[in-house]
C-alpha cells in the first residue's frame, strides 16, 4: 500500500524526471493507499498523481513494470504510462484486488483470474509485454528505451547501421518468394519485416493483443522507426477492434517522441457484425483515423497486397498524407472486397446469366484489372509501382529527406 510519505517520495520523483527531461521507471508491486493514512476525509485530498502522469505524458517516456499485484490507483498510473511490462506469474493488474472483489460482490476470485499476465496481455491489452521472469521485464524495459528519446525534445537515438537480411542476394531471393500473388494465400508478416530491417531485428509491443495487426520498433540504416504491418496469418490481416486500439495508441506513441512511421500494408478491410458494432467500432475507427492525420512525424506506406476501403485510409493512405505512398506489383486498391464489389453491382445479372459462373469470372478479371497498383500510379493516386526489393531503399530516401526538417517538442498526450 501506499502511504503520505510514498506518495511525496513519488512526486519528488516525477518531478526530477520532468525537470532533467528523463523517462519514468516505476517497479510496481502496490496496493491502493494505505487505508490507516488516509481513512475518512483524509481521502478527499488524494489522487494527485494522476494529474503528475497526465503532465508528463508525451513529454517523457513513462514506464510501469508491473511486477507484482497492482490493484486500485496503482493500476491507474500504470495504465497511464507508455510501456507495461507484466511478468507472468507474479504481475497482476486491475481494478480491485481478491479481497475487495469479495467484499463488494460476493465472488471469490484469484488475483490471476482478475488480471494475471496473460489476461492482461491476450485479452484486454492494458499490458503490453508478458515477461517470462523478473529479468526479462527488465531487459525489455532497456530494449524499450533503446528506441526511444529521452523526452519529446530530442530525436530519437540513432546507432551504427546494420545490414538487413534483405541486403544479401539471398534474403533479396527471400523476401521476393514470401509473398504469393494469390491473395487469398496467407505468409508471415513478422518475416517480411525482419528481412528489412537492421538486423532483422524487430521488437512487438502488445504481440499478443489484436494479433492481425502488428506493431513495434525497428531500426533503418540506425535510425529508430515504428511498423504498423497486417499480418496475413491471423484474420487474413482484418482489423478488428483490439488491433485498431493497438494502432491508434501506437502512433500516438510515435508521433509524441519524433519516432518516424512506416506502414506495410496487406488489409482486406475492418471486421464487420453486429459484435464489433457493440464495441464501438465506428469511434475507435476515427480514433485511429484522427492520429494518423494529426502526426506529423515522416511517413512511408508501402502496400504489399490489398489495400481496400477505409482501412487502406486509416492505415496510411493518401488522405492522411504519407510522406511517400508506394505499391508492390501485387497490390490491388479498391473500395471494398471484389467479392462484395461485385455481389452489389452485378449480383443480379449474374443470377440470371446463362453461364453465372463463367459471367462472375469475366467481371472478376476485369475488377482485377481496374484495381491494379499500375492503375493507381497511372491516376496519381500513390507516388510510385517498386520491386520487392526496392523497399528498403525506398524507406532510406524517405527517411534521409525529412531527417532535418522534423520539429521538436511537445506535441501531445498519448491516450491510454
Amino acid at each position: 500500500t501506499r502511504g503520505r510519505v510514498a506518495e511525496l517520495k513519488g512526486a519528488r520523483a516525477r518531478e526530477m524526471a520532468l525537470r532533467d527531461r528523463a523517462p519514468y521507471i516505476a517497479l510496481m508491486e502496490a496496493g491502493a493507499a494505505r487505508v490507516q493514512e488516509t481513512y475518512g476525509a483524509i481521502a478527499a485530498g488524494l489522487g494527485n498523481r494522476f494529474a503528475s502522469h497526465y503532465g508528463l505524458s508525451g513529454r517523457i517516456p513513462q514506464i510501469a513494470a508491473v511486477m507484482g499485484a497492482t490493484f486500485g490507483g496503482p493500476s491507474f498510473t500504470a495504465l497511464q504510462s507508455d510501456f507495461v511490462p507484466i511478468v507472468e506469474g507474479s504481475g497482476f493488474l486491475g481494478m480491485s484486488g481478491p479481497p475487495v472483489v469479495k467484499v463488494g460482490i460476493g465472488l471469490d476470485v484469484t488475483s490471476e483470474e482478475l488480471g494475471g499476465g496473460k489476461i492482461s496481455t491476450q485479452e484486454t491489452g492494458q499490458a503490453h509485454y508478458l515477461a517470462p521472469n523478473e529479468a526479462d521485464c527488465l531487459a525489455s524495459i532497456r530494449r524499450f528505451l533503446s528506441y526511444m528519446p529521452s523526452s519529446c525534445w530530442e530525436a530519437p537515438p540513432r546507432v551504427p547501421p546494420q545490414p538487413a537480411p534483405c541486403d544479401s542476394e539471398e534474403g533479396r531471393r527471400e523476401l521476393v518468394a514470401l509473398v504469393p500473388e494469390n491473395h487469398r494465400r496467407a505468409y508471415d508478416m513478422q518475416r517480411l519485416i525482419q528481412l528489412l530491417v537492421d538486423g532483422g531485428d524487430f521488437f512487438q509491443i502488445q504481440q499478443e493483443f489484436g494479433r492481425s495487426l502488428l506493431v513495434g520498433f525497428a531500426r533503418i540504416e540506425g535510425q529508430t522507426v515504428g511498423i504498423i504491418a497486417n499480418q496475413p496469418m491471423r484474420l487474413a490481416g482484418t482489423i478488428d477492434p483490439k488491433s485498431v486500439r493497438k494502432a491508434r495508441r501506437f502512433v500516438d506513441l510515435c508521433d509524441a517522441f519524433n519516432i518516424p512511421l512506416v506502414s506495410l500494408m496487406d488489409c482486406p478491410g475492418f471486421l464487420v457484425g453486429p459484435d464489433v458494432e457493440r464495441q464501438s467500432m465506428v469511434s475507435l475507427t476515427t480514433r485511429l483515423l484522427t492520429s494518423m492525420i494529426q502526426a506529423s512525424v515522416p511517413m512511408v506506406t508501402i502496400v504489399i497486397r490489398k489495400a481496400i476501403g477505409l482501412a487502406y485510409i486509416a492505415l496510411g493512405g493518401r488522405a492522411v498524407g504519407p510522406d511517400t505512398l508506394v505499391a508492390w506489383p501485387t497490390a490491388r486498391f479498391d473500395v471494398m472486397g471484389p467479392d462484395a464489389g461485385i455481389e452489389l453491382i452485378h449480383g443480379k445479372a449474374i443470377r440470371e446469366a446463362a453461364d453465372p459462373a463463367a459471367l462472375r469470372a469475366e467481371i472478376a478479371r476485369k475488377f482485377e484489372l481496374e484495381s491494379s497498383a499500375y492503375v493507381a500510379a497511372g491516376l496519381g493516386h500513390i507516388d510510385d509501382v517498386i520491386a520487392p526489393t526496392e523497399t528498403r531503399r525506398v524507406i532510406i530516401d524517405t527517411l534521409a529527406r525529412r531527417r532535418d526538417k522534423q520539429e521538436l517538442g511537445w506535441k501531445h498526450r498519448i491516450d491510454p
